[in-house]
């Protein structure tokens, strides 16, 4: 199970995918490089033909650049699709592949290190079966060979769902990567009400470790709780070399990703590459 980067011949493309390849480096996977090219364009136009073409808008000189820009230790292959959707042709072949995560680079215009979701990434955070990765505008600024430093899992008061955690396993297992379980709380009932709701959170995260531990090695546990979601978001060490995992939203369909109110306002928060699972079934903490 591979990792897919969606490949643009742009900033936000080699954002993607020098993420994908750390994500490919620490699951110990291959990465599939595509590109989607619409037919009638001049660029399916080059994607058609078989001579070689000095040509800038020709989509195969774009997938050599790509492939000679790793330069990490991992298997690369790949592929030019031609559809009438980017994010359907995405899609499509991440199916064909079996690809466990497609990396998207976020639009262009973004806050440096901030996400700005463009008309491809949001269909695939509301429609797709498979995992998606963002990769911030900061993304190309660090190293193919870093591995990821931890991985952040967001657990919500029902204790997440079975995608995230394996997920999780995917990425942490095999370098022994650290796993977070972290929980961003709010209550605007004063310090009673956010002890409460921090006591809550805590349980449910010392449950959800303990089931999981088995599985992904050792877990550290933390919960911020603030007035606002926002000043949860600050009280937290981001470190730049890690990835955070979340869930989508409980009114998406069964293995589907929705990028709820929540995961949106985390995705304008936060610095670090997110990683948007499908719904799957919910794993109460308790019980």
């Amino acid at each position: 199970m591979s990792i897919l980067v969606a490949y643009r011949n742009s900033s936000a493309g080699r954002d993607a995918l020098q993420l994908g390849i750390r994500l490919a480096l620490s699951a110990g996977t291959s990465l599939d490089i595509v590109t989607v090219v619409r037919p009638g364009t001049k660029a399916a136009t080059f994607a058609a033909g078989t001579a070689h073409s000095s040509d800038s808008s020709d989509p195969r000189r774009w997938l050599e650049s790509a492939q000679k820009l790793v330069q990490a230790k991992v298997e690369v292959h790949t592929h030019l699709s031609l559809h009438e959707s980017e994010a359907r042709g995405i899609l499509d072949t991440a199916h064909e592949l079996g690809s466990r995560i497609i990396v998207l680079g976020t639009a262009s215009g973004a806050l440096l290190g901030r996400f700005s979701l463009g008309s491809v990434s949001n269909v695939l955070l509301h429609s797709a079966d498979v995992a998606i990765a963002l990769a911030p505008d900061s993304a190309r600024e660090i190293s193919q060979g870093q591995p990821l430093s931890r991985v952040s899992v967001a657990i919500g008061d029902i204790g997440g769902n079975r995608t995230m955690f394996e997920t999780a396993h995917y990425l942490a297992s095999r370098k022994h990567i650290p796993v977070r379980l972290l929980t961003l709380a709010t209550s605007d009932g004063g310090r009673e009400e956010e002890e409460k709701a921090r006591t809550a959170a805590i349980k449910v995260l010392k449950t959800t470790a303990a089931r999981h531990a088995a599985d992904t090695g050792p877990i550290t546990t933390q919960v911020e709780v603030a007035g606002r979601l926002d000043r949860a978001v600050e009280q937290v060490f981001w470190d730049d070399k890690e990835v955070v995992l979340i869930g989508s939203a409980r009114i998406a369909r069964q293995r589907t990703t929705f990028l709820g109110s929540t995961a949106a306002k985390l995705v304008r928060q936060l610095t670090v590459p997110m990683v948007v699972v499908p719904r799957d079934d919910q794993m109460p903490a308790e019980g």
